[in-house]
């Protein structure tokens, strides 16, 4: 199951509540991110939260299983590291997408985000 969080200020599909509910008896991978501000992953499994991430953090991928999102996040560079600061580098958010087609799998087709989305609300709970 891939999260998408369609409000955004919220961080819904990032607490660790939402996920080990929603990975119940499956996988879950989601990525989230404040518009031109930090960007969070995380990838739950059987209803526990597997690994993690938090770019503003600049902290390394935690959980019981980091090695699961850490080599795939370092391959396409979301981890900064020394490079020329005049350099471009694609958003945190991008990156995090790019890790999570090449980690997990993930591809969206576009012609299935032509027009109306399926919607399904997460009420919002505590934690």
């Amino acid at each position: 199951m891939y999260l998408v969080d369609a409000s955004p200020q919220e961080g819904v599909v990032s607490r660790e509540s939402v996920l080990v509910r929603l990975s119940s008896g499956c996988e879950v991978v989601a990525a989230w991110t404040l518009v031109n501000s930090t960007t969070r992953l995380a990838h739950a499994r059987d209803g526990q939260v597997v690994a993690r991430c938090d770019a503003w953090s600049y902290e390394p991928v935690s959980g019981i299983a980091p090695q699961r999102l850490n080599p795939v996040l370092e391959q396409v560079g979301f981890f900064p590291g020394e490079t020329d600061e005049e350099q471009e580098c694609p958003s945190s958010a991008a990156l995090a997408l790019e890790a999570l087609e090449q980690g997990f799998g993930l591809a969206v087709d576009a012609e299935a985000v032509r027009g109306p989305l399926p919607t399904v609300m997460v009420p919002a709970t505590a934690g």
